[in-house]
């Protein structure tokens, strides 16, 4: 019957999911079933008459022959045990004394929990990242309703007034009637363009955008961006410099896009430089084979933090809120956003008060060869 019950004994311990050892006071494994020994991918026969440094790496075999040793000494151990990074039990350490000669040996049972932490830790994750975009939602609302609703006033104020609706009188309404009617329109096409840069981010990342897979000459349209641009650049007494390759640039995409890219670029350039200053727009090719569309100034600049920030949208950094400079805060998350359809990337390198390089990095894939 002792012979039958040994049997029975046996084959539990081995039909156990968990693993399930006994070390003598040595550390040296006296028993292993195989589910212990195939989790840390070795045979039942690797393991007895070997302790743990013999086995695992140093620095593992030390925290489990040290925790061992506790258990020894003191108390048993009910806790978690990590073998790595992706490996992870949860362990049942107690002693077992023979109450005839006293000799004392540890058992063990070890639950590998490596998928339950997985799980919990992907679940963490996925609550910060919700806890995160549900704070960055309430400062895009707290934002948005802001940006909307200033030149909105603009339109309803200087409107009341022309409609007479204000109660002011007609000697001021005549004396500013131009002036009045400039405003309304320049609010109207900086709500108009806040509008239309808020359908555009959310159709990229609702994953609407359409996106044109043609041939685009690129020196043609960012040399149309900056004629575009001159005027703006006047304005600002802002020269705007080309280095162009003489051969032609092909890109596979949308050139609509890519216009909207570089004029994003090359506009913020202007608008931030000092004026009676230089802004460079840069072609280049990569040594891996990829294109980068360089736009350089040497305007007020921005430290680390600030580029972070400013990549989110209606945020923009807080040295220009105390300046006359307007924005809507939305042109570089939707460059962002606009150079990742051509699988490409936006990266900005800035100093604050020594200027911004901004560069779009086409992938290799994406260019043209004759």
């Amino acid at each position: 019957m002792r012979q039958i019950n040994q049997k029975f004994l046996k084959a539990i311990i081995e039909a156990t999911p968990n693993a399930i050892y006994i070390k003598d006071e040595d550390g040296k494994y006296l028993m292993i079933n195989e589910k212990g020994a195939k989790t840390v991918g070795k045979k039942v026969e690797y393991f007895i008459g070997k302790d743990d440094s013999e086995i695992f790496p140093a620095k593992l075999a030390k925290r489990v022959m040290e925790l061992d040793r506790s258990v020894f000494d003191s108390q048993p151990h009910n806790g978690v045990e990590e073998v790595d990074v992706d490996t992870i039990f949860y362990s049942h350490k107690f002693i077992i004394e023979d109450e005839e000669n006293g000799e004392r040996v540890l058992a063990g049972i070890s639950t590998d929990i490596s998928k339950f932490k997985k799980t919990e830790n992907e679940l963490f994750d996925a609550r910060l990242k919700a806890e995160e975009a549900n704070k960055h939602k309430s400062v895009f609302l707290q934002n948005m309703s802001h940006e909307l609703r200033t030149p909105f006033n603009a339109i309803i104020g200087f409107s009341s007034i022309l409609s007479g609706e204000s109660g002011a009188k007609n000697e001021k309404f005549e004396q500013n009637f131009e002036e009045y009617a400039r405003l309304i329109n320049s609010s109207g096409k900086h709500l108009l363009a806040i509008i239309n840069d808020l359908l555009d981010l959310s159709k990229i990342e609702a994953g609407k955008q359409d996106f044109s897979e043609n041939e685009i000459d690129v020196a043609y349209e960012v040399e149309s961006c900056i004629q575009t641009l001159r005027t703006l650049a006047l304005e600002h007494d802002i020269v705007i410099e080309e280095e162009i390759p003489e051969e032609e640039i092909l890109l596979r995409g949308d050139e609509r896009i890519l216009r909207q890219l570089v004029y994003n670029l090359l506009s913020n350039a202007i608008k931030y430089s000092y004026s009676d200053n230089k802004v460079l727009v840069k072609l280049s090719y990569r040594n891996s084979g990829g294109l980068d569309v360089s736009i350089i100034d040497k305007g007020i600049g921005m430290s680390n933090d600030e580029i972070t920030k400013v990549m989110i949208p209606f945020r923009r950094a807080s040295h220009v809120k105390e300046t006359d400079i307007t924005g809507t805060g939305l042109g570089l998350p939707l460059v962002d956003a606009y150079i990742k359809l051509f699988q490409g990337n936006l990266e900005i390198q800035s100093e604050l008060g020594n200027g911004t390089r901004a560069t779009l990095h086409f992938p290799k894939e994406r260019i043209l060869k004759d």
